[in-house]
């Protein structure tokens, strides 16, 4: 197997420190969500259409710019992303009505949908195959780590300052990665002298870039539909956690103080380590078997059950110590899809068509974060009190992922596995 150059790390850690970034971003307006709902007046109907806002133009980003990265340079998308990133975080303290708050959102959302896609194109420059499913996963440890660790801090900054000092303070982060990444960052192994990973892999390589016309018909194929509809179901739970869970242990279980910053951590905490663990342990199975179906579906599917088991629990148990602790595994075991799909889908697509593959899945795959905070911010609203609301939520959400995960578990059947001479589905719509 090919060994992984030495700076292949370091643009990893650049990977991490953006994931991390932009995940605390979105989860941020989750953290004020009760001063902010209170100095603004929203109903909870609004507040959900304010955490899905920032999914509206995130898809279509998502895809048109997530596509751009299989042909332009990934250090100047960063660097342009990053800049409208910044431009949200420092402009949002100034916000005084419902419709300045949702802008901020639409415009947070276009600058960070092309994000996924870029990210997993330059670390299939990278990084070996056998190293894909660690290195995607590091990015995931990154999203999930990133929160556990802010959210606290950000929290108590709230609590001293007002909501308008953490939007300041994720700016300024924002801003030292931008000054980091100008001068250290790399778009692929030839800026040193290396050659690029997608370019050996011999599986795909030589496959030729396909056009989106002769690319969208293989997006109905059945492999990708049903692992969009399992990330969609891993968005959903990323949404609701990001959105719902502060104020659902604010205003159900009346969490303050240390316990509610225990309570929002724990599931980033966990969900971190999480993605780690099981990505180590699909690559392993992986290099073992060489088959995608064993290490990287089934391995989804099963936690993409569990997760919904925890999440059924979490909304009927009475005590609040079971009730934290299944509201931590639940989203833990339901993201790993999020750390394998990519794996999944650079086994379905060649390096030159990656992007669009997976700017379309982040794109497709986010309509359940779109979804999610109106679903429960209706059934908030209209059941009979707020606790029936928030359970319905989240008994509703268990058992579609149930019915998705043993979906994803059955039907997903790639035709290429790494000793295998089948051709992709990919191959098949090109030769034709």
């Amino acid at each position: 197997m090919s060994s992984t150059p030495k700076y292949s790390w370091i643009i990893l850690l650049f990977a991490v420190l953006i994931a991390m970034i932009n995940q605390i971003d979105k989860i941020l307006i989750g953290l004020v969500s009760v001063p902010l709902m209170k100095e603004l007046h929203l109903s909870a109907s609004q507040w959900g259409l304010v955490g899905s806002s920032f999914y509206w133009f995130f898809s279509i980003t998502s895809i048109l710019l997530g596509g751009m990265a299989d042909s332009k340079n990934p250090k100047k998308l960063f660097i342009w992303m990053s800049l409208i990133w910044l431009t949200v975080q420092f402009a949002t303290p100034f916000v005084s009505s419902f419709s300045l708050l949702i802008l901020t959102r639409i415009i947070l959302g276009v600058g960070e949908g092309p994000a996924s896609p870029v990210v997993t194109t330059m670390l299939g420059k990278w990084f070996p195959k056998h190293r894909h499913g660690i290195s995607y996963a590091a990015v995931l440890f990154g999203t999930m780590m990133g929160p556990a660790i802010a959210s606290p801090l950000l929290i108590s900054l709230t609590d001293q300052y007002g909501w308008r000092s953490a939007f300041i303070a994720m700016g300024v982060v924002g801003l030292i990665w931008l000054g980091f990444w100008l001068f250290y960052g790399k778009a692929c192994p030839q800026e040193i002298g290396l050659p690029s990973f997608d370019q050996v892999e011999k599986h795909s390589c030589t496959i030729s870039k396909v056009s989106w016309r002769q690319f969208i018909p293989h997006l109905f194929s059945k492999n990708y539909i049903l692992t969009v509809l399992a990330g969609g179901c891993a968005y959903w739970l990323v949404s609701v956690q990001s959105v719902w869970y502060p104020a659902y242990f604010s205003t159900v279980h009346q969490f303050s103080g240390q316990t509610l910053k225990l309570a929002v951590a724990l599931p980033f905490l966990f969900a971190a380590f999480s993605q780690i663990g099981f990505a180590m342990l699909s690559d392993w199975l992986y290099q073992k078997t060489g088959d995608i179906r064993k290490a990287r579906v089934t391995l989804a599917s099963c936690m993409m059950v569990i997760s919904a088991i925890y999440l059924y629990l979490g909304s009927v148990v009475s005590s609040n110590a079971i009730s934290i602790l299944c509201f931590t595994f639940a989203p833990g075991f339901g993201m790993v899809i999020l750390s394998l799909a990519p794996s999944i889908l650079m086994d379905l697509f060649s390096p030159q068509n990656i992007g669009k593959a997976q700017g379309a899945y982040i794109a497709l795959s986010n309509t359940g974060s779109m979804i999610a905070p109106i679903v429960f911010g209706y059934f908030i609203q209209y059941a009979a009190s707020e606790t029936l609301g928030y359970h319905y939520a989240f008994q509703a959400s268990a058992f579609g992922m149930i019915i998705i995960g043993v979906l994803f578990g059955i039907g997903v059947r790639p035709t290429k596995q790494i000793h295998s001479t089948i051709k992709t589905e990919e191959e098949e719509l090109v030769s034709t």
